[in-house]
């Protein structure tokens, strides 16, 4: 069963959101709190959720930094943003904090579900409207700084995509070099040939842009 902790300042929109959660055998709503104060003393306690379901506009300290808090100390939580509205910067600082899901309020129940589902599984889950503009925004951002051209004139090969996909299903360095018959050293080359043409610092950065970029599900 995975463990969830909601967390909005919308009393009426949490209460709403934890009945529903709370009617599916799959999820166990350990705490709810309308204050990001309160979540952070909670989770000091030691009991910690799969998954936060965290509102991005909150009044005594925004979900951001809540955010920012809660991936830093406790990394083994997954996060979801709930909010009324997309904001591009938002999300790109949040996914470079580490982030699992975007998704807008307008989400239907049944998406939800299914979103928290994927996530608390390792996946990741954005509402399709925040996905586009992800991907657009990408776009935009890799040609402007001439990140669009250094990729077109040195793509990833077939071989690095599928180191990519490897890496993704949590396979170890030593695992992905039995399968594809390689050494442990040209497998490390390969993952830091990978991130240098994706301008990435770390593996988790290179996860999350090839899901963006589509090569990964």
């Amino acid at each position: 069963m995975t463990k969830l902790v909601l967390v909005d300042d919308h009393k009426v929109f949490l209460q709403g959101m934890e009945a529903l959660l709370s009617r599916t055998e799959d999820f166990e709503v350990i705490a709810t709190y309308t204050d990001g104060l309160d979540l952070m003393r909670f989770l000091a306690e030691g009991e910690l959720p799969d998954v936060l379901l965290l509102d991005i506009e909150m009044k005594s300290i925004s979900g951001v930094e809540v955010a920012d808090n809660v991936l830093k100390q406790y990394p083994s939580i997954r996060v979801i943003m709930l909010s009324t509205y997309f904001d591009e910067d938002f999300v790109q600082h949040l996914m470079e904090s580490g982030i699992s899901g975007y998704l807008l309020k307008s989400t239907g129940f049944p998406d939800l579900k299914a979103a928290i589902t994927k996530v608390a599984e390792g996946s990741f889950a954005f509402s399709p409207e925040v996905m586009d503009v992800i991907v657009k925004g990408f776009g935009s951002k890799e040609k402007n700084s001439g990140s669009a051209q250094r990729v077109e004139s040195n793509p990833l090969t077939d071989r690095e995509v599928e180191l990519i996909r490897l890496i993704a299903d949590e396979l170890t360095m030593k695992e992905i070099a039995e399968k594809l018959f390689l050494s442990e050293h040209t497998v490390k080359t390969h993952r830091k040939n990978i991130m240098a043409k994706m301008e990435v610092k770390n593996t988790a950065g290179m996860i999350k842009k090839a899901f963006i970029l589509g090569l990964i599900e």
